[in-house]
C-alpha cells in the first residue's frame, strides 16, 4: 500500500477518534463518522424538530460552556458569556427515538453558546431531524456532532420526509445492506450521501453482508455517480475496501476517463489494495492506447506517480519502465499541464540519477525554452529530490545528487534560492501546480 496514499486519512482518524468526534465542534468533525446511522446508535433522543429560540438561564459562576465558547467573530462562530449558559429550545413534531412527548419543548445546550440569530439559516424556525444525547459533565442534553448533527430538507436533498424514513428505520434496525444500496441516488442529499461514507469507511460492518450482487452493484454505481461527487470518491473507495470481481477493470476505467484529482488519487489506492502489480502494467500498457489524448495522458502520469513502483516491490522492470516513461516527458516542448504532472511524477518516484541531465537542461535554459514560473520550480523541486539514500552506522542519509549545481545557481539566482534552499531540505512536501491548477 502506498504511504502518501494512506498517512493522511489513518492520522486524522486516529485523532478523531482518541478526542470523541461527537463532542468536537464543526470546524474537526469528519462526516464518516456522523453519518445518518452513527448519530442514530449514539443518540439518546432522535426528532423531528423546530428550533424556537434560545434562551439564557443566569449562573452564580462563570460556567463550562463560557469557560468552552468564549465569544468570537461577533458571536456568529461562538458566543459563550460568563455566568450565561445560553439553551436552545425546540418545538416537537415527530419523535423517532427516546421517551419524549410528542408536541412538547426540549431544551438542549445550544451549539457553541449561539443565540437564535447567530444559527445557521437552515436551522431558523425550520424542521429538521435533531440528535441529541445527554453530556457526561452534567447530564444536561446537546446536539451530537455541532450542527451536522441537526438535518434539514436542505440537507436531504429537499425532502426531509426521505431522511425521516431512514432514520425510522435505522432505529427499528431495518436497515440492511440494500436498504443502504437503494438509498444513494447521487443527488448529494444527507442520506445518500451517508450511505456511501458507511459504505466505504465502515466497511468492517457490512463485509459480511456484501455479496456477489451487491459488489457488482457497488461497481455500476461508482461508474454512474457523477464526477468529483462524494458518492463518487466512497464508491470508488468502496471497490477497494470489498475487491468484488471485475474491480481492476472498473478502476482502470475511472481513472482513465476522469482526470479529476479525487478519482485519481482514491482510483490508485484501491488499485493498490486489489491488485498492485496488475495495475502498474495495466497503466503501462495503457500509455500506447492514449495516443494524443492529453487527459488520459495526464491520468497515467498522475497515476504511476501515486502508486510509485519499487524495484524491490514490483520489479526491476516496472520501475524502469516508468522511469522512461515520466522522463521521456521531460522536455520544454511538452505540453505544459502534462509537463507539470511529469515533473510530480518525477519528484514522488523517488527518482536517484536517472532524471538528473533532463531537469538541469529544463532549468538551464529556461530563458529561451517557452518555460514559466510554474514548471521551472517544479523543475528544482523535482531535481532536489533526486537523490541516493546512504545506510551508515548512525543512521540512514539522503546524498542530494545535484546539491552543488543547485547551491550554485541559488548563489547566482536569488529568486530561484527561495525555491531551491526548502526544496533542498524538503522537496517531497513543496506543491508543485498540476494540470488542475492546485498544488499537489
Amino acid at each position: 500500500m502506498n504511504l502518501k496514499l494512506t498517512l493522511s486519512a489513518t492520522a486524522m482518524m486516529a485523532v478523531m477518534l482518541a478526542s470523541g468526534v461527537m463532542a468536537q465542534s464543526a470546524k474537526n468533525i469528519l462526516p464518516q463518522y456522523t453519518t445518518v446511522q452513527r448519530l442514530t446508535e449514539a443518540s439518546n433522543i432522535v426528532v423531528v424538530a423546530r428550533l424556537d429560540r434560545t434562551e439564557n438561564v443566569q449562573l452564580a459562576e462563570q460556567g463550562i460552556d463560557a469557560k468552552r465558547w468564549p465569544s468570537r467573530d461577533d458571536g456568529k462562530v461562538q458566543d459563550g458569556q460568563n455566568n450565561i449558559r445560553r439553551d436552545g429550545v425546540l418545538k416537537v413534531e415527530q419523535v423517532l427515538k427516546g421517551n419524549v412527548p410528542a408536541g412538547s419543548d426540549i431544551r438542549f445546550v445550544s451549539v457553541r453558546q449561539l443565540r437564535y440569530e447567530n444559527y445557521e439559516s437552515r436551522l431558523q424556525g425550520t424542521s429538521a431531524i435533531w440528535f441529541l444525547a445527554p453530556r457526561p459533565e452534567d447530564a444536561r442534553l446537546t446536539v451530537l456532532a455541532d450542527t451536522r448533527g441537526a438535518i434539514t430538507a436542505e440537507f436531504a436533498d429537499g425532502k426531509l420526509s426521505t431522511a425521516v424514513d431512514f432514520v425510522r428505520d435505522q432505529v427499528a434496525g431495518a436497515n440492511t445492506l440494500d436498504r443502504m444500496l437503494d438509498a444513494i441516488d447521487f443527488k448529494g442529499g444527507r442520506v445518500s450521501q451517508d450511505c456511501c461514507y458507511e459504505l466505504s469507511w465502515h466497511h468492517e460492518t457490512w463485509r459480511e453482508a456484501v455479496t456477489h450482487e451487491h459488489g457488482q452493484r457497488i461497481i455500476s454505481m461508482a461508474q454512474a455517480s457523477p464526477v468529483g461527487s462524494v458518492e463518487r470518491n466512497e464508491l470508488i473507495t468502496a471497490i477497494g475496501r470489498y475487491k468484488p470481481e471485475g474491480s481492476l477493470d472498473a478502476l482502470m476505467g475511472l481513472v482513465l476517463s476522469d482526470a479529476s484529482w479525487s478519482t485519481t488519487s482514491l482510483g490508485c489506492w484501491s488499485l493498490e489494495e486489489v491488485n498492485r502489480g496488475a495495475a502498474i502494467q495495466r497503466l503501462l500498457s495503457e500509455w500506447a492506447n492514449a495516443g494524443s489524448d492529453k487527459s488520459r495522458q495526464i491520468a497515467i502520469v498522475r497515476a504511476l506517480g501515486l502508486i510509485r513502483p519499487k524495484s524491490g516491490h514490483d520489479g526491476e522492470q516496472a520501475r524502469t519502465d516508468t522511469l522512461n516513461l515520466v522522463g521521456g516527458l521531460l522536455k520544454a516542448t511538452t505540453d505544459k499541464d502534462l509537463l507539470r504532472e511529469a515533473l510530480i511524477a518525477s519528484r514522488d518516484l523517488r527518482t536517484e540519477q536517472e532524471h538528473v541531465e533532463a531537469l538541469k537542461k529544463l532549468i538551464d535554459e529556461r530563458d529561451s525554452n517557452g518555460l514559466g514560473d510554474a514548471e521551472v520550480k517544479a523543475a528544482i523541486i523535482a531535481l532536489a529530490a533526486a537523490r541516493k539514500t546512504i545506510h551508515t552506522q548512525t543512521g540512514i542519509a539522503e546524498a542530494v545528487y545535484a546539491r552543488k549545481y543547485l547551491e550554485d545557481l541559488a548563489a547566482v539566482a536569488p529568486l530561484l534560492a527561495q525555491v531551491i534552499k526548502p526544496a533542498l531540505e524538503f522537496p517531497w512536501t513543496m506543491l508543485i501546480v498540476g494540470a488542475d491548477g492546485r498544488g499537489h
